[in-house]
């Protein structure tokens, strides 16, 4: 069996990237297996190999992944810091001992628990992978992925609006932006893009736009800069012209059904590169 045809455990999170990416391993006939974190993923279909486990039982995951035979592992969705006694935990032996070791880096950055995470993984034996590696066809290809193509004065701004996205992720607070005319009009913050974007008020600058890149240094096989159909539906009704991303280093869930959102709500999804 190649590297490329090893089998490949899915951690997922909430929304759809998680199915996407093992429809994405039918199709190449790729071997997998989805590990759905109880708290956060959604309903799989039966017709996928998958085992539904807790967010604490880590010593179950990692047992789940050898029984199956996975060498690499993904993390696909959305997952959430269990704040507010939401999520109860109730932690295994090998989570115990992940809290123990790692207590002071999980009170700091997501990147910083990304990096905890995946050393713990490789420690058991399995190589972490992008998303974008595990179904390179849900990139974002450079160019306008919607009828709607923004204007060349929006065009000109794109550069200038990659650079400040991924100035403000060197923070460690967020990879997205809203960006409009030389200026930031919002930041990302740790409750996530959706949050800002439903924060801004009812009257924003004329070529406002969302933007999400790579932040710098951070670990590129965790948590790439992600866009769905949510993410277009808040953004129209925020009042944004459209969306920009990071060619080749950000996620379009479902390519097809974002570009038709788009068009339908009249908004552009452009994908160009960060020259930084």
């Amino acid at each position: 069996m190649t590297p490329q045809q090893s089998k490949i455990g899915i951690i997922a999170g909430a929304g759809e990237l998680p199915l996407q990416i093992a429809r994405a391993c039918e199709a190449h006939s790729r071997p997998y297996h989805v590990i759905a974190v109880d708290e956060f993923a959604r309903t799989i279909p039966s017709s996928m190999s998958h085992m539904r486990i807790a967010l604490s039982k880590l010593g179950a995951c990692i047992r789940e992944l050898r029984g199956t035979g996975c060498v690499e592992v993904v993390f696909a969705g959305k997952f959430a810091r269990p704040r507010d006694g939401k999520i109860r935990l109730r932690p295994d032996w090998q989570a115990i001992l992940f809290l123990a070791t790692n207590f002071g880096v999980l009170r700091r950055t997501d990147d910083g628990i990304h990096r905890a995470i995946a050393s713990t993984l490789q420690s058991y034996g399995f190589r972490v992978v992008s998303p974008l590696d595990a179904a390179p066809e849900l990139g974002a290809r450079h160019g306008c992925l919607t009828r709607r193509n923004p204007s060349a004065e929006q065009q000109a701004m794109f550069q200038d609006a990659l650079i400040a996205a991924k100035s403000h992720g060197a923070s460690r607070q967020g990879q997205a932006i809203v960006h409009a005319n030389g200026e930031i009009i919002a930041r990302e913050g740790k409750a996530g893009t959706d949050a800002m974007l439903q924060s801004l008020p009812a009257t924003i600058p004329p070529n406002s736009m969302l933007v999400k890149a790579m932040s710098p240094n951070q670990l590129p096989t965790m948590d790439p800069p992600a866009i769905g159909e949510d993410t277009v539906q808040i953004a129209a009704k925020a009042g944004l012209v459209g969306i920009l991303v990071e060619a080749g280093r950000s996620i379009i869930v479902d390519p097809e059904r974002v570009g038709a959102l788009a068009d339908e709500m009249g908004v552009f999804v452009y994908a160009d590169s960060a020259n930084v």
